[in-house]
């Protein structure tokens, strides 16, 4: 009994030095666990280091935006601006000719002597030329050249008459004697180019004739017909009234016809149309 008791004491001897073995190894593991926590340590001062950091280049950001803003503020009060509603259009450029029809508008506004006052009746003297050239590329003659009746008459008769420059006579000198061999009143239906207006003016009572020819060709007033004829000014201008609604009926008879066969109508057969309750597509 007391052998076996002996051998558990030295097992139990054996198993102390195991445990004290142990312990020292639990020792060294201690160590381990001890730089583990030390490294811990050094990697929050880090973090605490770069958190510090990034707080304070926040700081700077935000400082240099309210910087921004200051200015920004500073110049605004400096140089105010306008704001945009919205209901003005924008500005465009402006032509040539209403810049003209301003300056003028101001020209006349301003003039006070008779220098002042030639100046502008010389501006609407160019004006009113300038419009009449215009004019002049879209008129017919009488023989249908690209002309109208009195152009190319000269004012001065200084050294040749006037008679001689008349259009009738240059044409004369040219050979061409159409215009001069009708220039009648009882051969006014010659005078046009479109069969339709022939045709009205063909049916023309000779009276009627002779006052369109004065009024429409030789452009005479109806005071200076009504002495003509010896007839009174309101007779004349009632015969012409006369004559001018027997001859818008016929034309407007005449034109819806050409306008239902499809044909082209010109600017001013359009107008005629418009102005006598008959609307046309000016497209």
């Amino acid at each position: 009994m007391f052998d076996d008791d002996y051998e558990h004491e030295e097992e139990y001897e054996i198993r102390g030095d195991f445990i004290d073995n142990g312990g020292e190894k639990d020792a060294l593991w201690d160590d381990e666990d001890t730089a583990d926590t030390e490294a811990d340590g050094c990697n929050e001062s880090d973090s605490d280091e770069i958190e510090i950091e990034q707080n304070e280049q926040m700081l700077r950001q935000v400082a240099l935006e309210q910087n921004i803003i200051d200015q920004l503020e500073a110049d605004a009060e400096e140089h105010p601006f306008e704001e945009d509603t919205g209901d003005e259009e924008p500005e465009r450029k402006k032509l040539k000719r209403e810049l003209q029809a301003e300056a003028l508008a101001r020209l006349e506004d301003s003039a006070r002597t008779r220098r002042d006052f030639e100046n502008v009746i010389a501006w609407w003297d160019r004006l009113d030329a300038n419009r009449e050239r215009r004019e002049r590329y879209h008129e017919l003659s009488r023989s249908g050249d690209d002309i109208p009746i009195d152009y190319g008459a000269s004012a001065n008769g200084l050294y040749f008459p006037d008679y001689l420059n008349d259009v009738l006579e240059k044409q004369m000198r040219r050979g061409d004697f159409i215009d001069a061999i009708f220039n009648c009143p009882y051969d006014i239906h010659e005078l046009v180019t479109e069969d339709y207006l022939c045709k009205i003016l063909r049916e023309l009572n000779d009276e009627h004739k002779e006052l369109l020819f004065l009024c429409a060709v030789r452009l005479f007033s109806s005071t200076k017909i009504a002495a003509i004829r010896g007839q009174s000014d309101r007779n004349i201008r009632k015969v012409r009234g006369t004559m001018l609604k027997k001859i818008r009926k016929k034309l407007l008879a005449a034109l819806i016809d050409k306008r239902g066969e499809q044909q082209s109508l010109s600017l001013l057969e359009k107008e005629f149309l418009a102005d006598n309750s008959e609307p046309v597509e000016t497209a």
